[in-house]
């Protein structure tokens, strides 16, 4: 599963949150694809935006394109 502009939409009205335009483009840029060979679940993505909205970093390092990308934290 991969997230789209309209599904995060949907994520943040139900969960009633608000995002800035930097956290959606992070968000985005990390659930936009898939990180091979694996697959994003919606739990996954869901718990994963949690940590990163609490703490302004992703949990683990993600392989995309044969390489390990952490995505530096970021201050929010």
């Amino acid at each position: 599963m991969i997230l789209t502009k309209r599904m995060l939409a949907q994520w943040t009205e139900s969960m009633r949150v608000i995002l800035t335009e930097e956290q959606k483009k992070a968000i985005l840029k990390r659930f936009g694809e898939e990180p091979e060979p694996y697959e994003w679940s919606e739990q996954d993505i869901s718990a994963q935006i949690d940590i990163f909205l609490r703490y302004g970093k992703w949990e683990k390092p993600i392989k995309k394109n044969g390489e390990w990308s952490p995505e530096p934290g970021m201050d929010f």
